[in-house]
């Protein structure tokens, strides 16, 4: 965030360090609301279909609001954007949170989430930071944003590749993909 901080009181007019704290708020808020209705949604229905459609919905809001920084030039534009990304990460977040304990090894629960919480969002901010803090620095803003939507659109190309493979049935711990259906 700190480096969000920095483009927003830079380039975004009118803009000030409580622009970015309602920009955290308006964020926080909206996922929020959308997220815990939601994964309670998911958690309703049976295999993971549904899941990977919503993780898959939330990358491509992911890829909108990468590439939505190019864009905008007023506070109003960036609450906006922020709105988008509450959503799009309620919906990432309920999927993957949904899917990623479908597998959880029995016995290992506190270690398989511990390798969700270091590796997958405490080593990758830290990442995030220190690559995205040098490339603004040397390349500027517009290149991270654009290196920003390319690797979220990696991401949801990943996703469909993976699709074939999703759980289509939840039946105890015996699961059936959607390659196995079509057999």
């Amino acid at each position: 965030m700190p480096l969000m901080a920095v483009f927003i009181t830079q380039h975004i007019i009118g803009a000030s360090l409580a622009t970015v704290g309602v920009a955290v708020a308006v964020y926080s808020i909206i996922k929020s609301f959308i997220q815990v209705p939601l994964a309670k949604r998911l958690d309703s229905q049976a295999g993971e279909k549904d899941d990977f459609f919503v993780i898959l919905t939330g990358g491509v809001i992911g890829i909108v609001y990468s590439f939505g920084f190019l864009l905008i030039h007023y506070v109003g534009q960036l609450y906006v954007l922020e709105i988008v990304s509450g959503i799009g990460d309620a919906c990432t977040m309920a999927a993957y949170y949904a899917i990623f304990s479908h597998h959880i090894d029995k016995n290992s629960e506190g270690f398989e989430w511990s390798l969700l919480s270091v590796g997958g969002l405490t080593v990758s901010t830290a990442l995030g930071g220190v690559v995205g803090g040098f490339a603004s620095q040397r390349f500027g803003f517009p290149v991270v944003f654009i290196s920003a939507g390319f690797l979220n659109i990696l991401g949801v190309f990943i996703l469909v590749i993976l699709y074939p493979y999703i759980k289509i049935l939840r039946q105890s711990r015996h699961y059936k993909t959607v390659t196995d259906e079509k057999k």
